[in-house]
């Protein structure tokens, strides 16, 4: 018993010296900051007066778990919103399917900037899909036009209710102000 509380005693305090360190430290190996990249970025930007950022590389993902949600025909899940940025990313969906054409989604991927947003095309992966119960899919936005909205709709007739692993991940690799004069000068305003 006694060597039981010694041993979490000991753990305890290598982890708050290691929190402490990794605060206290942030030029540490555990940085998650290249802290000669950071003094370059900032010398361009203080010693520029025509430095103009354009873009952020960096990688977030987002899960979205469905279990229990029902939607009938029409129906639109916001899934993703960037405004004012657009961004460039992946989007993966294990969802419902038809048994006689599990390689043709049930819904839809909308993507875009609202309001005009538009069907993304998507892959089938068969190795990873179990027709009707769920199948995969998948599909890159953004490398083209620019998007800062994704939404799922559902065109069928009959009401769906998501069940299990159904699941929605998107990811983004990097976020910018678009050059589009439609989104800088309309973007979400009311006519």
């Amino acid at each position: 018993m006694k060597q039981g509380i010694r041993l979490l005693c000991v753990s305890l305090t290598f982890a708050t010296v290691m929190l402490i360190g990794i605060n206290y430290f942030p030029e540490s190996s555990f940085s998650q900051t290249d802290p000669e990249k950071e003094k370059l970025l900032q010398e361009q930007v203080s010693n520029s007066f025509n430095y103009v950022h354009k873009a952020d590389l960096n990688r977030a993902s987002q899960t979205i778990l469905l279990n229990g949600i029902s939607l009938i025909q029409n129906d639109t899940m916001i899934l993703y919103d960037s405004t004012p940025y657009a961004s460039k990313g992946h989007i993966a969906m294990f969802l419902p399917c038809d048994p006689a054409r599990p390689e043709k989604p049930m819904f839809q991927i909308l993507i875009g900037i609202a309001p005009n947003l538009f069907p993304m095309s998507l892959g089938y992966i068969e190795q990873a899909s179990n027709p009707p119960r769920s199948c995969l899919f998948h599909g890159q936005f953004g490398f083209g036009d620019p998007v800062t909205d994704v939404a799922l709709s559902y065109p069928g007739e009959q009401e769906v209710t998501f069940a299990g692993p159904h699941s929605i991940v998107i990811t983004t690799h990097e976020s910018y102000i678009p050059d589009v004069e439609q989104l800088m000068q309309k973007q979400h305003t009311a006519p």
